[in-house]
């Protein structure tokens, strides 16, 4: 067992530091250039009287993540990257339309690249052709061509967050936009974000195809945990299993990894993963893989010693019904704050409501948070010693090709039992689909899943 538990760590080690991207989102994991060019399209027709500017992540979180919105209409993965869009109409009412283009911003072409660093997208026409963008230029050149926007426009689109506001005092944490003001004090700011939370919304053929691949290599990571989950066994072995898989099947990266047993299976959001697993533990796996910019979220919960207690399956049973009554009353029209009120009723009669903390459901990879005029369910109440915002829920109203997540749960930090199932759920016209639904959750899959061999690794 030694052995294998450096095995495994060492996987995850090597997986951290392994760059497999030159900074585009990669065609054959479901889209390219033609898919980010109608995006861009779609959104500047939305905007024809201003233009957009929008940036990806930079410094250390740009290691890990892309912004995204910037990711959403460009592809493109490259830390500080910018966009400038300029919407054809504004560019036809200037002296020379042909001088005003969409613009990608770019770092210089590194000469490490390829010697000490993996290659990267550098302005040219190489970089072009892979993107779709008409244009390309330094960012060296960004602040002098921000400068310039003031002589065909007097509006420009900023991301400020999904509050629908337009700014005129901008909050001193948002540098980007605090930045472009300093560059155009005369321009009005309007916020870009709940035009692209609209957009993101209601998802494209290609986008559901995508996210069912990112469902299966996410499912097929949590089988295999669960065949490998045993007493005697780290959390981090689970978390090291999970990356290889996530890796091997060609996913990007893991989006998150909460492994939680025991005592922290009643902690929301656990992901120091370090714990032992012991007997008659339960074993939370919140897990989320990206894949092709589609962004996975699975948990089930499953007992270490392969077979529930009496106790365990009670409860375990009370969250399954909530998630499969929420479940079923999903179509076109009907609210998160719906969806949340039936799952919360099933275990608040149960006795349970109380240690019910948290919503039951959160959009995917983009789309509306909250609709500004109401705030849907805003009950308070307490959790131990600790006041808690425990009911709150969105109302916007689903539509056909939103994706969300159903994830009812009970937490008993006296008994060390906390149980959440989570689910990926689309949108159809007359009803729902569920796409985490290969992932067994019924009991008696879950201890038949749990005595099969595994499949990745030999113990």
């Amino acid at each position: 067992m030694k052995n294998l538990r450096i095995y495994i760590t060492s996987i995850l080690c090597v997986i951290l530091f392994v760059s497999t991207t030159d900074g585009v989102v990669a065609e054959e994991q479901g889209f390219g250039p033609l898919d980010f060019m109608e995006r861009r399209d779609k959104l500047a027709a939305q905007i024809t009287e201003g233009v957009a500017i929008i940036t990806n992540y930079s410094g250390m979180l740009a290691r890990t993540r892309t912004d995204p919105e910037f990711l959403y209409l460009t592809g493109v993965q490259i830390p500080g990257a910018k966009l400038i869009l300029i919407p054809k109409e504004i560019a036809a009412e200037s002296d020379h339309p042909e001088f005003w283009k969409t613009t990608l911003y770019l770092p210089s072409k590194n000469p490490r690249g390829g010697v000490w660093d993996d290659m990267e997208l550098y302005p040219g026409e190489e970089a072009e052709k892979e993107t779709g963008i008409e244009n390309t230029a330094s960012l060296d050149m960004f602040s002098s061509h921000v400068a310039r926007l003031g002589n065909i426009t007097d509006t420009v689109y900023l991301s400020l967050g999904s509050n629908g506001m337009s700014l005129e005092q901008l909050p001193s944490n948002l540098e980007f936009a605090n930045s472009i003001k300093k560059i155009l004090p005369q321009v009005k700011i309007m916020n870009l974000s709940p035009i692209l939370d609209d957009m993101r919304r209601k998802k494209s053929p290609k986008e559901i195809a995508v996210m069912k691949k990112a469902v299966e290599v996410t499912v097929e990571a949590f089988k295999e945990a669960a065949r490998f989950a045993k007493p005697g066994v780290y959390e981090y072995e689970i978390e090291a299993l999970i990356h290889y898989i996530f890796r091997r099947q060609g996913s990007q990266r893991a989006a998150f990894l909460i492994i939680a047993s025991g005592p922290n299976s009643c902690i929301l959001h656990h992901m120091k993963n370090d714990r032992l697993m012991e007997e008659g533990d339960l074993l939370k796996i919140d897990i989320g893989t990206v894949y092709g910019s589609m962004s996975t979220d699975l948990t089930r919960t499953i007992p270490v010693s392969g077979t529930f207690s009496p106790e365990q399956r009670k409860i375990y049973q009370i969250v399954l019904e909530a998630s499969k009554k929420a479940i079923s009353i999903v179509k076109p029209g009907v609210s998160l704050a719906d969806v949340h009120k039936a799952a919360f009723e099933v275990i608040d009669a149960a006795g349970y409501g109380k240690y019910f903390i948290h919503g039951t459901s959160h959009t995917l990879n983009g789309g509306p948070h909250a609709k500004l005029t109401s705030m849907g369910l805003a009950l308070t109440g307490t959790y131990g010693q600790y006041p808690m915002n425990r009911y709150y829920a969105q109302d916007n109203p689903l539509v056909p090709g939103s994706m969300f997540t159903i994830e009812p749960g009970i937490y008993i930090p006296e008994k060390n039992l906390g149980i959440r199932i989570e689910d990926d759920i689309l949108v159809t016209e007359t009803g729902y689909e569920i796409l985490t639904e290969a992932a067994p959750r019924e009991i008696g899959e879950i201890e038949k899943l749990m005595k099969e061999n595994t499949v990745y690794i030999k113990q």
